[in-house]
């Protein structure tokens, strides 16, 4: 299960995840964020999953980056997480060459919506 943030606005999305994604929500989710790439362009996308705990953070992790599409073409990606999982740094499983991404504690999800949004 995912949530659009309050924060997003223009071309800043901020998504909660809770837990494993449906094909469904991927659906709904990738037409959401590919409408709004054809409104404003190229977008700056907060993923905070500091909800998900243990080896199913890295797994969802590494699915979500399989099934967003046009992922390769947001130009920031801030990922707000448990650091256990991630140890400090996000597996990327597919090559974003137009992205900036960044790994931030769950502690510092202020620091990730100021950086995702310069």
């Amino acid at each position: 299960m995912y949530r659009i943030l309050d924060e997003s606005e223009g071309r800043i999305v901020g998504i909660r995840v809770e837990g494993a994604l449906s094909a469904e929500e991927y659906d709904l989710l990738n037409a959401y964020l590919e409408h709004l790439m054809q409104e404003v362009g190229p977008i700056n996308f907060l993923c905070d999953m500091t909800t998900v705990e243990g080896e199913n953070g890295q797994a969802l992790w590494e699915e979500m980056t399989d099934h967003l599409r046009n992922i390769q073409d947001y130009q920031r990606i801030a990922v707000v997480g448990n650091r256990r999982w991630l140890g400090g740094r996000p597996h990327v499983s597919v090559s974003w060459p137009k992205a900036q991404w960044k790994y931030f504690p769950a502690d510092q999800t202020d620091e990730a919506w100021h950086w995702v949004k310069r």
